[in-house]
């Protein structure tokens, strides 16, 4: 077994993400999760219970310090045409002291509410952009 390397940690740091192409300079934070769809199966004569996979949902958070109004400007159009654009999202986080990182690709998004206005005297504007996904794809792992 290799020897313990904290400097091997993975760390907030090294994230970067990927709206429609166009890197977030202002990331604060990420959150991409998958959830599976279990379906609970009983037979008579069996006290056990068993899952059936039925697929899965993703869905997701992207934090940023608001600087522009693409987000915005993409998605209130979207909603007055009631044609929602293509969106993709790309994440990286990268492994320190090395050239590795976790790559993962999202498609299939969908914005199902975004933020008209949100500020607050004395303090930066965050911009949470919550999203659901129906693929994802690894592109990269450690």
């Amino acid at each position: 077994m290799p020897k313990f390397n904290p400097n091997r940690i993975m760390h907030g740091n090294g994230g970067h993400a990927w709206f429609n192409g166009k890197k977030l300079t202002t990331l604060q934070s990420v959150e991409a999760k998958v959830s599976g769809d279990f379906e609970e199966i009983n037979v008579c004569g069996d006290p056990a219970t068993y899952r059936v996979y039925n697929g899965y949902s993703g869905e997701g958070t992207l934090t940023t310090l608001k600087i522009d109004s693409d987000v915005l400007s993409l998605m209130s159009a979207a909603y007055k045409s009631g044609e929602m654009p293509t969106i993709t999202i790309i994440t990286s986080q990268t492994m320190p002291g090395t050239n590795r990182a976790e790559r993962v690709a999202y498609s299939d998004i969908t914005i199902d509410e975004f933020t008209l206005a949100k500020f607050e005297k004395k303090s930066k504007t965050e911009e949470e952009i919550p999203f659901k996904f129906g693929n994802f794809e690894v592109l990269e792992t450690l």
